[in-house]
């Protein structure tokens, strides 16, 4: 038996001319189609990627790359991989697909060594800018910002970094939260707060002292319970709420795992939330509708949100205007943890 020597015998590759001239185009049209598509008609972006797709033309997009500087790559970078920042990145994500940009999302675990690993991969030309879902150490942060690369902060304010921001209006957040309670009629009213360390629970807690100093009640009758956002974190500082003589009737928790935590010890110690006591929590996660009570809480508009600052971010790396600063407002959902306070409270 004799075995014979073939050669494999590789597709000749279409040329974008050749893709050109089948739809009497100029090459500069298909190369916009694929890489800059927000500047063609949807009619004209239809046309070229079905050409594309039946003559089996493969761009290059390295070679693209060099040429154009631009590796039409995008970071959003995150503290943790949390749903509340999941939605963030599904906004992202859909702002690049409709500008012809790829997303690749990272999570620093609050480690600002890690975060800023990510902005010298941007400057070295991995990516072309970031978004940035806040900050780990914002006065290290503001001390980079002449070796900056292009980025974009999303959800909180960094003073003193000029960067183009997309933020959440936390303070009128905290306010709206408070009134709901106030509103109900609760008037021993307690916050637990996230990390002091953070600017987002600072502006949340914020909003709880004006509401309640513009109600003539004192924001501090209560220990503000401070601590990570986790529902263990709340299920702890419930139980030294509870603990104070008389405790309070409504608790405007930080966000949504601690409000969780907070309802777990009231349930356990027998309490019907919803009527006996009433808790708010913030953001709006999934799980919020989904725990029984369903969570009231205030929702942050997470998928604008990164939708927004992916827009901003490409706006800038095209040369275009940007806003300085876009201001998304919050909202309350209504749903079966708050009701009217106790008669006897």
């Amino acid at each position: 038996m004799t075995e014979k020597s073939a050669s494999i015998q590789l597709p000749k590759s279409v040329t974008i001319k050749e893709v050109a001239r089948h739809l009497n185009v100029s090459p500069s049209t298909i190369s916009r189609a694929l890489g800059r598509p927000e500047l063609l008609s949807e009619e004209t972006r239809s046309r070229v990627l079905e050409a594309v797709e039946a003559l089996g033309y493969q761009p290059n997009l390295i070679a693209r790359g060099l040429r154009m500087q631009e590796t039409r790559l995008l970071f959003v970078v995150v503290p943790t991989l949390s749903p509340f920042f999941l939605e963030v990145f599904r906004g992202v994500e859909r702002a690049a697909v409709d500008t012809g940009y790829a997303v690749l999302m990272g999570h620093t675990e609050r480690d600002p060594d890690r975060e800023h690993r990510f902005f010298d991969q941007v400057a070295s030309q991995r990516a072309d800018g970031i978004i940035l879902v806040t900050s780990s150490d914002h006065e290290r942060l503001v001390a980079r910002e002449r070796r900056m690369p292009p980025v974009v902060v999303a959800l909180e304010h960094v003073d003193g970094l000029h960067a183009p921001t997309v933020r959440v209006d936390h303070r009128r957040g905290g306010i709206d939260a408070t009134n709901h309670l106030l509103a109900l009629g609760h008037r021993r009213i307690a916050h637990v707060a996230g990390p002091e360390s953070q600017a987002i629970a600072k502006q949340r807690r914020l909003g709880f002292q004006e509401a309640m100093v513009a109600a003539g009640l004192d924001p501090d009758a209560y220990p503000v319970v401070t601590g990570p956002y986790a529902v263990a974190q709340g299920e702890s500082a419930m139980e030294k709420l509870l603990a104070c003589n008389p405790p309070p009737t409504g608790i405007f928790a930080g966000n949504d795992e601690l409000a969780i935590g907070v309802v777990r010890t009231a349930k356990r110690v027998g309490l019907e939330v919803g009527r006996d006591i009433s808790v708010i929590g913030f953001d709006d996660q999934r799980i919020a509708s989904l725990y029984e009570p369903a969570l009231t809480t205030v929702k942050v508009p997470t998928e604008e949100l990164g939708y927004q600052a992916a827009l901003s971010l490409i706006r800038g790396l095209q040369g275009k205007g940007v806003q300085e600063e876009i201001v998304l407002q919050t909202s309350i959902v209504i749903r079966g943890t708050t009701g009217h306070a106790p008669r006897q409270a």
